[in-house]
């Protein structure tokens, strides 16, 4: 049976017991995770049978055969193995957390270490069953920097909670509107406009707190600068179709939009880009918009699979030509180690790419670099040990941070080392600790605030966490549609305090204009 143990430690004067008025001295409880029998059990708590949940586990698996099969964890010259535990959330059907926090309960003394978390609601309620546990729990679903907040406001209850995907909503907006600016300007070229000329967009949204609250009033507010005006929002019900269904009907009767902002990390997302080309009429001239935004489900190839060998999207290829905030992407290096685990995985799945929500592969291969750290694990009496505090500081030292299939993604921001108005900010040693000398930026602490500069959640920027802009393209080689990756692109970024964005990842590919967009804005 696994088990935390608890070694109490407290230095006491044995005359101080016995003086009349000295108070006792409260023990410092140590927390120490003991891996029994050469094993280390980590949880995977996600929905199963939906694909964020599964690609969780199918991530985890991947990773823990890799890891076992490659001699295990070796801490302090002793092997351990990875075994893997379901919890099962069950998000999609309750969002409250009430569920997910009952199964989350049954498992948390069987388990070691916790990974996954998606919709926020739930999320919020179950971690806090590993955070009672002093288990560690990596986030490797939800955005929503209230979770990793907790780290600044109570952070001897959540400095077991740490970030692995994706980085928090600020940064998902910002990394979506440097897309959406990329792809408008693809567009001015392509009719010939100038530079600066206004386009008009729609955003289609699930109302759940992540997109609505998050998400939607940084658009709204951005935009505009952005030379994108005329904006209108449509909130739809994250389960229901018919409100999908009738935003687009009204975007078709009454707008007619160059880009339309989906919002969605549902199965909606697919209710949404199944019906929009047959909404617009494909080939008819109806509508013409570029879609470019976050949709989690179509980033998958499971719900265009009947039409990816046609070139006209209307025999099923929904998908065509979509631009999408994403993680993975066909030929797309981001490091040594993207193709490898991408071949991999889309082997071990049959062809199906990974959604984000798999980055548990990185997770546990990064858990298995801090366990075999020599000042980290440890073995005693045969076996091996770790001590919370040891490995949450090696998490925290940006020194550690380790490359992955995404990026130098695991790297997190620290606590606070100054304030900016009453605020939490980074300090600049901190800052350059984190980013080193970014040329033509001075820093000014107004720019390191907290929020978004969250303490265990990820750092964000070039070298770091940035996620790509995927666009579904017809790959003329293998006759089917695929998706590449098109942001980061160079000439298409400048330098910010994060560093330089005019860059682009090993076998990035050029934007693709849909075909009805220049004829019917053009007409």
């Amino acid at each position: 049976m696994k088990r935390i143990v608890f070694l109490i430690i407290a230095t006491l004067l044995v005359l101080g017991l016995v003086l009349p008025g000295c108070t006792e001295p409260t023990p410092t409880a140590e927390v120490i995770y003991t891996f029994e029998d050469g094993e280390i059990i980590v949880g995977i708590a996600g929905e199963v049978g939906h694909a964020t949940g599964d690609m969780q586990y199918l991530g985890a698996v991947l990773a823990a055969a890799g890891i076992n099969g490659g001699g295990g964890v070796v801490i302090d010259g002793v092997a351990h193995n990875i075994t893997l535990q379901i919890i099962d959330t069950e998000e999609a059907s309750d969002e409250t957390g009430a569920l997910g926090k009952k199964a989350m309960n049954a498992a948390i003394d069987d388990v070691d270490f916790v990974m996954g978390g998606f919709r926020t609601e739930a999320l919020e309620e179950y971690r806090d069953v590993a955070m009672d546990a002093e288990k560690m729990f990596f986030n490797c679903g939800a955005a929503t920097e209230s979770l990793c907040h907790s780290c600044v406001t109570d952070y001897d209850t959540y400095k077991y909670f740490f970030k692995v995907t994706p980085y928090n909503e600020h940064f998902l907006a910002s990394s979506v509107l440097r897309i959406i600016d990329f792809v408008a300007g693809q567009i001015r070229t392509a009719l010939n406009m100038t530079a600066t000329a206004n386009l008009d967009a729609v955003i289609i949204a699930e109302a759940l707190e992540w997109a609505r609250d998050e998400q939607v009033p940084i658009y709204e507010a951005e935009l505009p600068g952005l030379h994108i005006t005329n904006l209108e929002t449509y909130l739809v019900s994250s389960t229901d179709p018919s409100g999908t269904l009738g935003a687009l009907a009204d975007i078709v009767a009454n707008h007619d939009p160059h880009i339309i902002i989906p919002i969605y990390s549902g199965t909606m997302g697919v209710v949404f880009a199944g019906n929009l080309l047959g909404s617009i009429g494909v080939g008819a001239g109806t509508l013409g918009p570029v879609t470019a935004g976050i949709n989690v489900y179509a980033q998958l190839n499971q719900p265009w699979a009947a039409g990816l060998n046609s070139t006209n999207p209307a025999d099923g290829a929904y998908c065509a030509y979509s631009v999408l905030l994403d993680t993975w992407a066909s030929d797309l290096a981001a490091t040594t180690k993207t193709l490898p685990f991408l071949g991999a995985f889309m082997t071990f799945s049959e062809g199906e790419y990974p959604l984000y929500t798999a980055v548990t592969y990185d997770a546990l291969f990064v858990l298995k670099a801090c366990l075999e750290d020599a000042d980290v694990g440890y073995v005693e009496g045969g076996v091996g040990k770790v001590k919370a505090d040891d490995l949450i500081a090696w998490y925290e030292d940006p020194a550690n941070a380790q490359p992955t299939t995404t990026g130098d993604a695991v790297k997190y921001y620290p606590q606070a080392g100054t304030e900016v108005g009453g605020e939490p900010a980074l300090s600049a040693p901190q800052v350059t600790a984190i980013y080193g000398t970014v040329p033509g930026y001075t820093y000014a602490a107004a720019d390191w605030v907290m929020p978004p500069h969250t303490t265990h959640d990820l750092v964000y920027g070039p070298g770091s966490a940035t996620g790509i802009g995927c666009q579904w393209q017809w790959d003329v080689g293998d006759g089917v549609w695929k998706k590449f990756g098109i942001w980061p692109a160079e000439g298409s970024g400048g330098v910010d305090q994060y560093g330089n964005w005019d860059f682009k990842y090993t076998g990035t590919k050029d934007f693709q204009m849909p075909a009805w967009l220049v004829p019917h804005f053009s007409s």
